[in-house]
This record gives structure tokens, C-alpha cells and sequence, in this order.
């Protein structure tokens, strides 16, 4: 097989053949970032039809189960390609440093780690926060108070059960040029509640996208490593 070298860019003639493990570093870099910010631009133009149609609390519920179906399931399986080990807080602090929903720069998330039972985030810049803060008090609370309140958990136990996160500030911003936007801290404790597994969990957990398995890259490398 004759090797294939590294593409900075997909420019040039088509390739039938082309993988993303054609693509440099360099390039797959650049590729994640949009990648990660499509998964937000996705969730605006599908959660704004919902809200011109059915209103503020319809996006609300919907992004909440949302949230609740999908955040358990592709943090299982970042755990499992990206080899993170352990259930303390620096292992919640991965997942969430890997997680679509934090696309890198566009949410400037900052971590301290206290020890395994205790840290905080925060975020410098959200550019969800940016979205919503032009419609007012009522589409910043239902953001940063309603849906986070209802899901921020679900992220959090799906590593260690006893898991919490709590504000310690958020907006609306006081004053309005607050930096950093909000601060999170992350607890692991046995008073904690455990939350039970949701139905929409379950019901994405049983999809093909939830139990797809990719084969190996070109060069026989397996996608989860050994």
C-alpha cells in the first residue's frame, strides 16, 4: 500500500478515498474546533424553530432532554477513546476540557483543581451567554439557571454518582461586564443525591449513533485504544 502523506488542507483534486486520518494534525485541529462549534450552531437553529413556534419554555424542556439523552452517552465514550481513568474531579474536569458542548475558545473555560473531591470552573468568555444575553433577563435565566440547573449533574454523575455542580456565581451579569461570566464548583460527596438513569438516556443509549463501533484507521490502528 503506498503511503498517503499528511494533507494540510483538502484542497486540490477530489479523493474518493479520503479519511480524516489523511488530514495533518495541523488540519484536524482546525476540523474539531468548527466541529465543535457546528454542535452549537445545530442547537440554535433547531432550539430558536422551537421557540418561535412553542416559546421560551418549550426550548427549556427540550434542551434539558437534550441534554439528559446525550451528555451521559458521549461521555462514556470519550472516557473510552481518550483513556480517561478514575472518577475524581480531575477525571470530571477532563471529560468537560473534551466535551462538544465546551467548544474550545468560544466557551474560555479555565479549571481548578482543589483535589479529587473538589474543584471549580469558570468561564472567562461564553459565547452561549453571548447569544442569549441580548433577549433579556427571562432568556439569560432560563439558560444559565433552568437548563443548567437541570442537566449540570447529569454531565457530572455520569463519571462519579456522588458528583454535584453548584454555582457560585452566574448571570444575569452584575455588574453587566462581569468577567469571568459565571463560576462553577464541582463536589464529590456521599450526601450527594444520585440521580436516576432519565428515559431519554436510556432511549439514546439504544440508538445505532449511541452503539456504533468505527473500525480501525487505514493503518491498522484501532479507534479505541488498547
Amino acid at each position: 500500500m503506498t503511503e498517503r502523506k499528511p494533507r494540510d488542507d483538502y484542497s486540490g483534486e477530489f479523493d474518493p478515498d479520503f479519511r480524516f486520518e489523511d488530514l495533518s494534525k495541523e488540519a484536524l485541529v482546525r476540523l474539531v474546533r468548527e466541529y465543535a462549534l457546528i454542535v452549537h450552531l445545530l442547537d440554535r437553529s433547531a432550539l430558536t424553530a422551537i421557540g418561535l413556534r412553542y416559546g421560551q419554555r418549550a426550548v427549556e424542556e427540550i434542551a434539558i432532554e437534550e441534554w439528559r439523552g446525550a451528555s451521559p452517552v458521549y461521555t462514556r465514550r470519550i472516557r473510552e477513546i481518550m483513556k480517561i481513568e478514575g472518577d475524581g474531579v480531575s477525571a470530571i474536569f477532563k471529560c468537560l476540557q473534551l466535551d462538544p458542548g465546551f467548544a474550545q475558545h468560544y466557551m474560555d473555560v479555565e479549571y481548578e483543581l482543589v483535589s479529587e473531591t473538589r474543584g471549580f470552573f469558570q468561564l472567562r468568555s461564553c459565547g452561549a451567554l453571548l447569544d442569549v444575553e441580548p433577549f433579556g433577563e427571562r432568556s439569560i435565566k432560563g439558560m444559565c439557571h433552568t437548563v443548567e440547573d437541570g442537566t449540570f449533574d447529569i454531565t457530572a454523575q455520569a463519571v462519579n454518582p456522588k458528583a454535584r455542580i453548584r454555582p457560585v456565581h452566574r448571570p444575569p451579569r452584575v455588574p453587566a461586564d462581569r468577567v469571568p461570566h459565571c463560576r462553577w464548583e464541582v463536589v464529590i460527596d456521599d450526601d450527594t443525591e444520585v440521580l436516576p438513569e432519565a428515559d431519554i438516556t436510556r432511549m439514546t443509549a439504544g440508538t445505532t449513533a449511541a452503539r456504533h463501533r468505527f473500525p480501525p484507521m487505514r493503518d491498522g490502528t484501532p479507534h479505541i485504544p488498547d
